[in-house]
């Protein structure tokens, strides 16, 4: 039979309660160094697809040939397309190179009709981008990278420019 003193029943009970506080500190303590850790931890990355180039997915180069010629879309000297008249590239397809890109569209004859440099720092985004726009006797030739050219008017170029 068990005999309990004022004062044993008392001393069980403090060192049990002492024991359950300094689990429930413990316990508590790593709760807070696994969310730490966990806050402080990078998130998740997204791997490319393969054979994926860098830039196929953003910027996206594009191209509005509104004349009446066959425009030439060239990338670092490189033809990426051949643009027929009246239509418009909303993205160029197929793979790009990386930038730094200098972009030149050309008439069927050789002849340079626009240029446009775009670094590899230029910010780029949906609200910012490069264009270049060039009004020709023969109709609009668009080129850009970002968002779309907004502007005035068509005002047809000078006679003989689309040669």
């Amino acid at each position: 039979m068990l005999a309990f003193t004022d004062s044993e029943p008392s001393q069980w009970f403090l060192r049990a309660f002492r024991c359950a506080r300094r689990r429930l500190l413990l316990a508590g303590s790593c709760l807070v160094v696994v969310t730490l850790l966990a806050a402080c931890a990078p998130g998740p990355t997204v791997a490319p697809s393969v054979g994926a180039s860098p830039s196929a997915a953003w910027p996206p180069l594009s191209v509005n040939n509104g004349t009446t010629i066959v425009v030439s879309l060239l990338i670092n000297g490189v033809v990426v397309a051949s643009v027929p008249p009246g239509v418009q590239l909303d993205p160029v397809g197929g793979p790009l190179p990386s930038r730094p890109w200098f972009v030149e569209t050309r008439a069927s004859s050789g002849r340079v009709l626009s240029t446009l440099s775009i670094s590899a720092t230029d910010p780029i985004d949906r609200n910012d981008g490069k264009a270049i726009r060039v009004d020709l006797s023969c109709g609009r030739l668009d080129v850009w990278s970002g968002p779309p050219m907004l502007g005035p008017v068509f005002v047809p170029g000078p006679s003989g420019d689309c040669e």
